[in-house]
């Protein structure tokens, strides 16, 4: 056979699926670049607005693929309305934490160059988590995501805090793809194939192997996700992180490491429906109960947040135990909204984090609408979102979530969702009650925020409530795409 003929053989993957992607890796080869052969002076600001552009132009790239759907790269990647819906959230989040980057990092006198490009690879190994049925796309994807924040956790020059939480997360996040790489492996055995779509299909009669390969690939996730009892890593990773990243791995990071189980909620037949409910709304349980019980003893304020990220991981595992459209639905809404309130909330800390007598503590909280009215009234915002009250997107999110168990006949585990709700009020409005209702312990100064800071904190919170009290703006893409995921 000719070179010719051979070639003409060769199905030529469609890259039009894959710009926004494409984007995301020529920058970070350029800020790659960039780093290694310009002066200190210069990329300071070269860096963070040659990352800046690139996220742009990843955004307009959605245009051309968006509507683009299907299978590409020899069936490794997919493009349908949730890899495309996630990503742009991704992108999104990312593009308005990277405003609050070069100042926090200055301030703290520890920029690293190193930075950016690290951002992007980890950025683009979310995208790729997005759009993967195939095993081995999944576990590069995990990889690049885990690496990048393992890196980032520690840049923060001279905190032995940030050096201990970035170990921690090194450690239990090499267990956990360790373990959803075993139950590839058992995965594989069972079907024969690396792709979730025909393994979760499959009609073999011993299905010895798909279950224990589905518990241990569960199980990783759940370490990556900070549920119950695989949490561990999670409070001092975030209380340890330079506060920019902790507001990335608390949206992004979140949102891409619950992608995977998303894509299986759909496979999952009659025949293990019972073992994945229960086994699901178990560990949901546990997280939400232990998740808003420690943090209401907290001091700290990451640390609150963060024992608060776990509570919010088990009301969305509470909807992933529903492996019905509904349950799909709430997922897809509450991870799009969470990742926006989770950030604001962490952004907000970044911006106090300004003043050098800042500590990170709750009662410093006390009379922060005299100190700075606009940051203490964002931070309200925040509150009441990830409490659930209304208008604003966390009571909607919650509402899906609730109704999805309710549907599904999932009492036991709805009464759960109730009183672990309830609890978080101690801590949610305890924080309200210090900013607005307390006098100022001592004085705050907040240096002024950048334009660009504003704007994104701005927002974020305009749209905390907007997307509360317009859920149907993000709707209708939802609906679809989890219809969609349900027609194949």
């Amino acid at each position: 056979m000719s070179i010719e003929a051979l070639i003409g053989t060769v199905e030529l993957p469609d890259l039009s699926m894959f710009l926004p992607e494409l984007s995301v890796l020529i920058t970070a080869f350029l800020l790659f670049s960039v780093e290694l052969f310009v002066s200190d002076r210069v990329k300071r600001n070269l860096l963070p607005s040659i990352t800046a552009i690139g996220l742009i132009i990843s955004l307009i790239a959605f245009i051309f693929s968006g509507q683009n759907y299907g299978d590409t790269f020899y069936g490794n990647f997919t493009n349908d309305g949730l890899a495309t819906l996630v990503k742009a959230v991704e992108v999104i989040t990312t593009l308005l934490i990277l405003a609050f980057v070069q100042r926090y990092y200055i301030n703290k006198a520890s920029f690293y160059g190193e930075f950016y490009y690290i951002l992007a690879f980890t950025l683009l190994g979310a995208m790729l988590l997005a759009s993967s049925y195939n095993l081995i796309v999944i576990y590069v994807s995990l990889e690049l995501i885990s690496i990048g924040f393992y890196i980032l956790t520690a840049l923060l020059r001279g905190s032995f805090i940030s050096k201990e939480g970035a170990f921690k997360y090194l450690m239990l996040g090499g267990i956990s793809i360790a373990l959803a790489s075993y139950g590839a492996v058992f995965m594989y055995t069972y079907a024969g194939s690396l792709d979730l779509r025909e393994i979760l299909t499959y009609k073999g009669e011993d299905i010895h192997y798909l279950v224990l390969g589905l518990i241990l690939f569960l199980i990783g996730m759940a370490v990556k996700i900070g549920a119950v009892p695989f949490h561990f890593w999670l409070p001092d990773a975030y209380q340890g992180a330079p506060t920019p990243i902790t507001a990335l791995m608390a949206s992004v990071g979140k949102l891409a490491f619950f992608i995977p189980l998303l894509r299986v909620m759909p496979l999952v037949e009659e025949r293990f429906a019972i073992a994945w409910t229960l086994t699901v709304g178990v560990i949901a349980a546990f997280t939400m109960l232990y998740g808003n019980l420690v943090a209401l003893v907290q001091r700290d304020i990451k640390r609150l947040l963060a024992y608060s990220s776990i509570a919010n991981s088990g009301y969305i595992l509470a909807a992933v135990a529903v492996s019905e459209e509904i349950g799909v639905k709430a997922v897809v809404y509450f991870l799009i909204v969470y990742a926006f309130m989770s950030a604001g909330s962490f952004l907000v800390v970044a911006l106090l984090e300004r003043n050098p007598e800042w500590e990170n503590r709750i009662r410093e909280f006390s009379g922060l609408r005299f100190n700075a009215p606009y940051l203490a009234f964002a931070f309200m915002v925040y509150m009441f979102a990830l409490l659930g009250l209304p208008p604003t997107v966390g009571f909607v999110g919650k509402a899906l979530v609730f109704m999805s168990l309710s549907l599904e006949r999932l009492w036991w585990l709805a009464l759960i969702m109730i009183v672990s709700t309830g609890i978080s009020t101690g801590y949610y409005v305890r924080l309200v009650v210090l900013m607005y209702m307390k006098e100022r312990e001592k004085e705050v100064t907040v240096p002024p925020s950048g334009r660009f800071e504003t704007l994104s904190l701005i927002i974020l919170t305009l749209a905390t409530v907007a997307l509360g009290v317009f859920p149907a703006v993000v709707w209708g893409l939802i609906s679809s795409s989890a219809d969609a995921l349900f027609m194949r």
